[in-house]
């Protein structure tokens, strides 16, 4: 149980939390933008830091404790693979959608279709399918996990915890704004990092040190692989049924597809908000490498160590994800004890207080506003704002306490959205796509996912793939069946935002009608910036991975991968401020 000195540090970050909700009310009430953008001047590394901190999150590291010990660790390529789609959207999309000035990522639908009863009714159902659906579900897996870790701490009971950490969110998101929220995730992060790598090193030391948890874990384990960053196939040719077993077939599946194919492909509306209240586009960039680093590189290893630890300590335990809050309860002394609930607190306010915001800016500006009071004042839609919150969050709350497995949670999420991701990506880069593309997109990907996960026997990679392809096969044929945007108002997206891709039609409307046409960033250096980008994160990653597993020879190449990404970064220009 929790001592006194553990509650002390408790109750002080908690307070810590609400004075900077309170200082920063005035500013953040000023006007929508202040409340939920900052006034567009976030430096990249507040931006950044507050874009790992919003993932970091409290039901983290019981998702990765749960992958490690039923699969192995090449199992969270299940996640790591959205690093490939964040350094994509780091390189492609970051200054593009800074440029779109956009309060939301919804708001674009307009921007980039025009005005029309069809794209209004796009903006509203997509506003309500991620601020409800997906919003609601994953806060609900969050603040099941922070349930999971206060029982496991104080034995409370579900509703007592959903009701006391949900209205702490909920008051220091309705005060604070985007700025309290960026701000104190700078502190949280660091709590949370922190905590994270100090319970790692007593996991480890109460094993007997990195070889003995290696040694441990084989005995236990009865997976070969379990301690492989990556699965091996298996025996015959690529086109056997036995050379796809489900662990290839899901790392595959992970690395190929999933990372372009899932809601959050084109950064995600989260990530997109933090881009869009930085103060310009290369520090919209820069805070989008910076996530992508730190989100992969820093925060996977702790967990993995106590979760290898956590099977020798408890080799057989009903629920995996309880590992991680019981071992910590169990190992760690007091005041250590309370840094590492406060910790786990802190990812729970960073990750909670960011969706709060975020889905009641959906709610107010993509459904109120143009639908019911299109022409009222700041304050008024501050005020819905709050309303917002608490439809938000009073939906989160029941999802939570009907939801049984973060993991299993988190699946079907990226299973909902894996059909849309590749248009979210393409509407920047092809002129085609339309308003329909879209609204086919999200049907075929909603119907698919729940069909499989209520009626197939799939494993997970298989149903990715079904409704990825399936999708595509709607929503492509949609969009050539339908007619394209207005070329007028695909020419003024054009010039506000310089786009890449095949843009020809839309650049020959322009000249014709005497429009000036900016050139594009070049795609090659974009190309580039990709690559050394890949190298920079994966090579510290996995370099680091395989350091603390004691494969001397594997850690060397990849930080060496690691060292020629930093530099080529460097060199094409990348890492400069302006």
């Amino acid at each position: 149980m929790l001592s006194s000195f553990d509650w002390t540090i408790i109750v002080a970050y908690n307070v810590l939390s609400l004075i900077v909700g309170l200082v920063m009310t005035k500013r953040a009430h000023s006007s929508t933008e202040e409340y939920f953008l900052a006034g567009r001047a976030l430096p990249w590394w507040i931006a950044g830091t507050t874009m790992v901190a919003t993932s970091f999150s409290c039901d983290t590291p019981l998702y990765v404790t749960k992958l490690v010990r039923t699969a192995g660790v090449y199992e969270n390529w299940q996640w790591w693979c959205f690093g490939i789609g964040s350094l994509f959207a780091t390189f492609f999309l970051a200054q593009l959608w800074r440029r779109a000035k956009v309060l939301t990522d919804v708001e674009l639908t307009i921007l980039r279709y025009g005005d029309t009863p069809v794209t209004r009714g796009l903006r509203t159902f997509r506003a309500l399918w991620l601020a409800l659906p997906i919003n609601v579900i994953a806060m609900g897996w969050v603040i099941l996990a922070m349930f999971k870790i206060m029982n496991e701490a104080v034995g409370w009971d579900k509703p007592t915890a959903i009701i006391l950490f949900t209205g702490l969110a909920y008051f220091y998101t309705l005060l604070s704004g985007q700025w309290g929220v960026a701000l104190t995730d700078m502190v949280q992060y660091v709590i949370m990092q922190g905590g994270a790598i100090i319970f790692a090193m007593y996991a480890v030391n109460e094993v007997g040190g990195l070889q003995a948890l290696k040694d441990g874990v084989m005995k236990v384990a009865e997976n070969p692989q379990i301690l492989h960053l990556t699965p091996s196939p298996g025996a015959g040719s690529m086109f056997s049924a036995e050379f796809w077993t489900p662990a290839f077939l899901g790392f595959a599946t992970y690395s190929f597809v999933t990372w372009w194919a899932n809601v959050n492909s084109d950064g995600g509306g989260k990530v997109i908000q933090k881009q869009n209240a930085c103060k310009n586009e290369q520090h919209a960039l820069l805070a989008t490498l910076w996530y992508s680093l730190t989100n992969l590189a820093f925060r996977t290893w702790p967990w993995v160590l106590v979760a290898l630890a956590s099977m020798i300590i408890y080799p057989v335990i009903e629920d995996p994800e309880q590992a991680y809050p019981r071992l910590m309860m169990e190992l760690l002394p007091s005041g250590l004890k309370g840094l590492l609930v406060a910790s786990l607190i802190a990812a729970f306010m960073s990750t909670i207080s960011t969706q709060l915001n975020w889905g009641a800016s959906y709610l107010v500006t993509d459904f109120y506003k143009p639908l019911f009071a299109p022409k009222r004042d700041d304050r008024h839609y501050i005020r819905m704002s709050m309303v917002a919150t608490t439809v938000v969050l009073v939906a989160a709350a029941l999802a939570a306490y009907y939801t049984q497995s973060v993991t299993d949670a988190f699946k079907f999420v990226i299973a909902f959205g894996a059909g849309t991701g590749p248009v979210y990506i393409l509407r920047w880069f092809w002129w085609r796509v339309n308003a329909w593309s879209e609204i086919s997109a999200m049907i075929a990907s909603s119907v698919i996912t729940v069909y499989l996960f209520s009626a197939s026997g799939l494993h997970f990679g298989a149903r990715l793939l079904v409704i990825t392809f399936g999708s595509a096969v709607v929503w492509m044929a949609v969009t050539l069946l339908t007619k394209p945007a207005p070329l007028d108002k695909l020419a003024e997206f054009f010039r506000r935002t310089k786009p890449y891709g095949a843009w020809g039609p839309v650049k020959d409307y322009a000249r014709a009608n005497g429009l000036i046409i900016p050139k594009p960033e070049s795609s090659a250096r974009a190309l580039r910036g990709f690559a050394w980008g890949m190298a920079l994160v994966f090579g510290m990653t996995l370099g680091l991975g395989y350091l603390l597993l004691l494969n001397k020879t594997l850690a060397l190449v990849w930080l060496a991968v690691m060292v020629v990404g930093g530099i080529g970064l460097w060199k094409d220009g990348f890492l400069r401020t302006k």
